[in-house]
């Protein structure tokens, strides 16, 4: 029998993951079948090296997460059409309980891992965020003008002005 909190966290979940990143995600259709393998690769290596614990409780939270519209809908989460997901995650997101709230902001940050982390989702949604920052966009271009501005003395580096002697001179004048 395998160690509670070993082996892959979301395999037996998928259908509450998908169905959170049916409403959290800017584009899920984005993900096809091999994307959201590749999704929940990216996912399960972020949380590997995480306590059994943590792992634990991720699991309990979408089981929740599944199993509370039961008591106002009669329909779990994943049987529930996207709008009535969308509201019941945004009363998720509002309630005065903590850990419901911490719950489905860590669900929606693996999401976006296993989503952005992908070059075809991201060129397939038009994300043009580079690892490399603005200079992959303007390249020597905005390095000249930080050079230009380090040269100028615009205060970014500290006031360049008075006597920094420390001998207190400036106080009496």
């Amino acid at each position: 029998m395998a160690e509670p909190g070993r082996g892959p966290v979301l395999s037996s979940l998928r259908g509450p993951l998908r169905a959170v990143a049916s409403v959290v995600l800017p584009s899920p259709e984005a993900l096809d079948e091999e994307g959201w393998t590749e999704a929940e690769k990216i996912i399960e290596k972020a949380l590997a090296p995480k306590p059994a614990g943590v792992k634990l409780q991720l699991r309990l939270f979408l089981r929740a997460l599944n199993l509370l519209p039961l008591v106002t809908s009669g329909r779990t989460f994943v049987g529930l059409p996207r709008d009535r997901r969308a509201a019941f995650l945004r009363r998720l997101h509002s309630s005065p309980i903590m850990p419901l709230r911490r719950g489905l902001w860590g669900i929606r940050t693996l999401l976006f891992m296993g989503y952005y982390n992908q070059p075809r989702v991201r060129e397939a949604i038009g994300y043009g965020a580079d690892p490399w920052g603005w200079t992959a966009h303007f390249g020597e271009r905005l390095e000249e003008g930080n050079r230009a501005d380090d040269e100028s003395g615009d205060g970014m580096e500290g006031d360049q002005s008075g006597d920094r002697s420390g001998d207190g001179a400036e106080a009496d004048a």
